[in-house]
């Protein structure tokens, strides 16, 4: 019972992970070992997210009431808050110039519609990514491709979903601006868009349990890379090289 706990929403950059267990992060090496606490918040912490480099980790806290972006030094010490948008704002990943990306209901006119923005991690104004609503964002190496994420929640929380509001994937493959669906033809239930090489990776429901595929930016050579028969494979991330 040494290893027994709920541990979720993983992260990883290089040879470490940070994940959440009983409402606080911890790190751990990625090859195993002990968990390091990085936190002891007063309130909930949440979808962390290490920089690219490993020296920064950015997550959502509740600490002074309402969900905010929070950065602090990846081996542990102070946490600085970020944003000041007194909104749903929710950590999901690090831009390829180094910049926070989370997702916000700040401004807009109904719950739950989220919009991607960036923030530097020292702080000061942040900026809204002009690819309207989107829950994830996933980056092209390289080229300035993007996949957005729309509806894109936790499947595991409404299994088989097959609503009008499961979760869909749209591209614009080069950066261009011209965004089109990927994987439309997909009966499921689509979540976690990651940009990993020249494939796009993501969690989907489509043959009864959550489990991570990938594809081609043009929507081609469906693959298989997890087997879970039982229970859902969830809140996939990357550091670019390892999911």
């Amino acid at each position: 019972m040494l290893n027994a706990g709920y541990f979720r929403q993983p992260t990883i950059a290089g040879d470490t992970v940070v994940f959440v267990c009983e409402d606080d992060l911890w790190s751990v090496p990625a090859q195993g070992g002990t968990a390091l606490r990085l936190t002891s918040n007063l309130g909930d912490v949440s979808r962390p997210a290490l920089s690219r480099d490993g020296k920064h980790l950015a997550f959502t806290s509740l600490e002074e009431g309402h969900p905010e972006v929070y950065c602090m030094p990846a081996g542990g010490g102070p946490a600085q808050r970020i944003t000041y948008l007194g909104a749903d704002s929710q950590v999901r990943d690090w831009t390829p110039d180094g910049k926070i990306l989370f997702v916000s209901t700040a401004g807009q006119a109904f719950a739950k519609v989220y919009r991607p923005h960036t923030v530097a991690p020292e702080g000061g104004p942040s900026h809204v990514l002009p690819w309207g609503p989107a829950n994830d964002v996933g980056f092209a190496p390289g080229n300035g491709g993007v996949v957005l994420g729309r509806n894109t929640a936790d499947p595991a929380r409404w299994k088989r979903y097959r609503g009008g509001t499961a979760g869909k994937l749209w591209v614009d493959p080069k950066g261009s601006g011209d965004f089109r669906p990927l994987m439309a033809e997909l009966n499921g239930n689509l979540a976690s868009p990651l940009w990993v090489g020249g494939r796009i990776y993501f969690l989907s429901d489509h043959e009864g349990v959550g489990n991570l595929y990938s594809c081609t930016p043009e929507g081609s050579d469906l693959q298989r890379h997890t087997d879970h028969n039982e229970y859902y494979a969830r809140l996939a991330s990357t550091d670019g090289q390892r999911i």
